[in-house]
């Protein structure tokens, strides 16, 4: 039967690193915490554990809403475990999609499966990533707290899908830009990006902006002599106060966030956050040769005399 759910997909982020740093015994304890905790999360707020997959699990929701609420549950458990257990590498990766699915007894089929599957992925420890398009209709208490991070391919979607993250975490020592009023909190160039070549050469924004552009034309900022990267390959623009890398070649642009697989980019958008690696025409998670390494972070704009 086909029907109107939304589905989450969670998983802690680097098991495997996990049960090698603390044994077997305390990593699968720990695992096992954060399951329960992710259940009574979902059982909370309506939702149905579909089924579990190796350290993570899939829930199924009558609605976005109550998704995205015990996704923000489970996420502010976890801190408490990862807190009182010290084990900084505990996070859980969350991906949640709406739409129609083929629901039997015991499972739920179809494109939006496939998509929220594909966004858990996209994820970084610590974050719940949703579909731009399904976040635009959550409720006005939750709005305030979603934040583009730009247009990523999905493996086995067909098109770009535009995503956003819920910004669930209220730690002091996070400093988060939601999209839509960061123009109206923050001052111009507080984000600041800072770029790094295999070769040695190095790229830092100042205040008020910037723009890098990258290729094999010797016009560039960064110039390349990958055969695989474009004369014009890519650029990076401080847009609004987000830095937003733009894709313009033949072969694409892969990207790595710090922990996570590559994201391809084909003549497509992507906003730039934390650290991680760009491969132009090749993924930089798998070779290093020309890959250039980006950090972005935030810091006080200078005052005014």
């Amino acid at each position: 039967m086909q029907i109107d759910r939304a589905i989450l997909f969670a998983d802690v982020e680097g098991s495997v690193q996990l049960f090698r740093r603390l044994g077997d015994v305390r990593a699968l304890a720990l695992i096992e915490d954060s399951q329960r905790l992710t259940t009574g999360a979902i059982v909370r707020r309506g939702g149905k554990v579909i089924k579990s997959i190796g350290d993570g699990l899939m829930a199924s929701f009558p609605d976005m809403t109550t998704a995205c609420e015990a996704a923000i549950l489970a996420q502010q458990g976890m801190a408490e475990i990862e807190k009182a257990a010290e084990a900084s590498s505990l996070r859980l990766r969350i991906g949640i999609h709406a739409g129609p699915v083929i629901e039997t007894a015991d499972d739920c089929f179809g494109d939006t499966v496939n998509i929220a599957a594909r966004l858990s992925a996209v994820a970084n420890g610590g974050e719940i990533v949703v579909s731009t398009q399904i976040g635009a209709g959550l409720p006005a208490f939750l709005t305030p707290m979603l934040r583009r991070l730009g247009t990523v391919s999905l493996k086995g979607v067909g098109e770009g899908v535009a995503v956003s993250e819920i910004l669930w975490s209220h730690d002091p020592a996070v400093t988060v830009l939601p999209h839509d009023i960061a123009k109206a909190t923050v001052a111009p160039g507080r984000v600041r990006l800072e770029l790094a070549s295999g070769t040695g050469q190095r790229w830092r924004s100042q205040f008020g902006g910037g723009k890098v552009s990258v290729g094999r034309g010797d016009t560039h900022q960064f110039v390349l002599t990958d055969p695989r990267a474009s004369r014009d390959h890519a650029t990076i623009q401080l847009t609004g106060e987000q830095w937003v890398l733009s894709d313009h070649s033949t072969n694409g642009t892969f990207v790595v966030f710090a922990g996570e697989g590559a994201m391809s980019l084909r003549r497509k958008e992507l906003v730039l956050h934390g650290l991680g690696a760009i491969g132009f025409g090749f993924d930089p998670a798998q070779e290093s040769a020309e890959a250039l390494r980006f950090t972005v972070f935030a810091t006080k704009a200078r005052s005014s005399p």
